[in-house]
């Protein structure tokens, strides 16, 4: 079955509710065909008659497929979109009662930080979307680094879409932030106030600071970012982010009304 367009997408969005390919392309077939024989949505769906089976079974295990008795042979037929949606969403709700109780068991256990590491452009491109909702109207603050490492695979796919996000979610930041003419691609992401969804920064000269791995501290953790080698590290540590946090409001506020403007950047 060649799906093209509008049906690739609707079997991206079946993906997303964690069926393969293969059991999207089945489910449509069915949907399609009405009640059927392992035969038929083997031709239909262009898989292997062994294969189509063993996917309709499966399908009747995650409930969207029932199997029904013909005159002679076994035969499948989707169930409606509308019933399964319902069941999914009445799950989920049942699922979120015991949300309290999860959320106690997680903070018993929150004495461990959970370490979790990254390689590579889709790597780091991973650690940036990593509960990327939790930071909607909210305040990052880190150290940042210069730029001399950054490639422009680096910039187009992560850290100039990671910025415009966070003016569209209201995502503030506040950070050190090397006064290196390397950053000069990103002057449209500075600002010299608060509150604008973008970095109100600090520009440290060459001698107090140079470096090319950045930190950035939230509620829940850290996220550290080796530039050169592409490396990404997340720290989920509630003391930790504490911590470091601490200490960078202990620099921001003995640096007030220093570093303000940048001499080897020029802001729009």
């Amino acid at each position: 079955m060649g799906y093209f367009g509008p049906m690739d997408d609707i079997i991206d969005q079946l993906k997303n509710l964690n069926l393969t390919d293969k059991e999207a392309r089945v489910y449509l077939t069915l949907l399609e065909l009405g009640p059927s024989t392992p035969y038929k949505i083997s031709k239909r769906s262009r898989l292997k008659r062994p294969t189509a089976y063993v996917i309709a079974e499966e399908l009747v295990e995650k409930g969207l497929v029932i199997q029904v008795t013909g005159e002679k042979k076994k035969l499948y037929m989707a169930r409606s979109p509308e019933a399964y949606f319902e069941e999914a969403e009445e799950k989920l709700w049942n699922a979120k009662q015991i949300l309290p109780e999860l959320k106690a068991l997680q903070r018993k256990t929150s004495e461990k930080p959970n370490i979790l590491y990254f390689e590579g452009v889709e790597g780091i491109k991973q650690a940036y979307d990593y509960r990327l909702k939790e930071f909607h109207n909210k305040e990052i603050v880190g150290f940042f680094a210069k730029a001399t490492e950054v490639d422009s695979e680096l910039s187009e796919k992560v850290f100039f879409p990671w910025n415009e996000y966070k003016k569209d979610h209201n995502i503030d930041i506040r950070a050190f932030t090397p006064d290196d003419t390397s950053l000069q691609e990103y002057n449209r992401f500075f600002t010299s106030k608060s509150g604008e969804g973008k970095i109100f920064a600090r520009f440290l000269p060459n001698n107090l600071y140079t470096a090319d791995t950045s930190f950035e501290m939230f509620d829940w953790g850290v996220r550290v970012v080796i530039m050169e080698s592409k490396q990404a590290l997340i720290i989920e540590s509630e003391k930790l982010a504490h911590a470091m946090k601490e200490v960078f409001e202990l620099l921001w506020t003995r640096t007030e009304g220093e570093y303000d403007k940048p001499s080897n950047i020029e802001l729009k």
